[in-house]
């Protein structure tokens, strides 16, 4: 199979009768099935197949899935759009961290529905110990055998593995065994790869400074941010401090940085309201706080199903 892909669910429409196939099919255990250009010459062949779960390959696309704005990009200078790097890794370079959250999609034709799990340990190579996954406070039923897509984020890197469920145990917790990966697809995130926000700010002209104004940042990244401000807080080259709060889950977090804005102009906010906008450039950042930035991105990707 190609290096850069991963299995989709084949969708029954996809299978003509009479017609070569135009890929080639495999079972949930990668098996190959069919190959590519193989007639199927009956309905019953067609439910014969399905029932055993059938899969096909899904090349990525070179330009990836997420997208990614270069801080200093310029109108008319060849861009807009960082191209994220893909390459395979080994599982041990992922480095999984109990408490570390996973994603798993169901590769089953017609489900589209993410669950968040968390890294219980690693038993390499025989499994990958994850919680069961939970929603709105209600278990959600795992078979043994169930394939799913799993979503990890390692470092800068988003990184995406298939695997089988071994077990699904409920004693004396609920828990998963999923099998250990031979090897991960992984696609590294930029230093401007942005997320939405929403993020009120206090504007400083020094950092222990009186208040000079407000805003808030309507997206982000660990290399800088956009900015919509009632007020003209700044004028293009100026260095501002900026403080605010982000909320990671149960924690609320407090980010003071240096700014440099890079750009300005106007535009209208969620409301239809013309406001000020800043883009912005962040200083030096504090292990820490690059964190707090980067796990803001993860959660973004995490949502979107990169």
């Amino acid at each position: 199979m190609v290096e850069d892909s991963f299995m989709v669910p084949v969708r029954k429409a996809e299978i003509e009768i009479g017609k070569p196939l135009g890929f080639a099919v495999y079972d949930t255990d990668h098996n190959l099935l069919l190959n590519r250009g193989v007639t199927v010459t009956s309905d019953n062949q067609v439910e014969v197949l399905l029932q055993k779960g059938l899969f096909r390959e899904r090349v990525r696309e070179k330009a990836g899935h997420v997208s990614a704005r270069l801080d200093d990009a310029k109108p008319g200078e060849g861009g807009g759009t960082a191209k994220p790097q893909e390459e395979t890794l080994s599982f041990d370079a992922v480095k999984l961290m109990p408490g570390d959250a996973l994603q798993l999609q169901p590769l089953l034709e017609g489900q589209t529905e993410r669950f968040t799990v968390h890294v219980i340990g690693v038993m390499k190579p025989k499994s990958v110990l994850v919680t069961m996954p939970i929603v709105d406070g209600k278990l959600i039923f795992v078979r043994d055998g169930q394939t799913y897509l799993v979503r990890a984020f390692s470092g800068l890197n988003v990184c995406a593995f298939k695997a089988r469920v071994l077990k699904s145990q409920l004693q004396p917790f609920p828990y998963l065994h999923l099998s250990y990966p031979d090897a991960v697809q992984a696609m590294r995130i930029r230093k401007a790869m942005r997320a939405p926000a929403s993020l009120i700010v206090a504007v400083r002209q020094s950092e222990e400074g009186k208040q000079i104004g407000a805003g808030k940042l309507v997206d982000i990244s660990v290399g800088g941010a956009r900015m919509l401000s009632p007020m003209q807080i700044g004028r293009k080259d100026d260095n501002l401090w900026l403080s605010f709060k982000v909320r990671l889950g149960d924690m609320e977090e407090y980010v003071k940085t240096p700014v440099v804005i890079r750009s300005e102009g106007e535009e209208d906010d969620e409301q239809g309201k013309r406001m000020k906008s800043f883009g912005i450039q962040f200083g030096e950042l504090g292990q820490s706080q690059r964190l707090i930035i980067m796990n803001l991105v993860y959660q973004h990707l995490l949502k979107e199903g990169v």
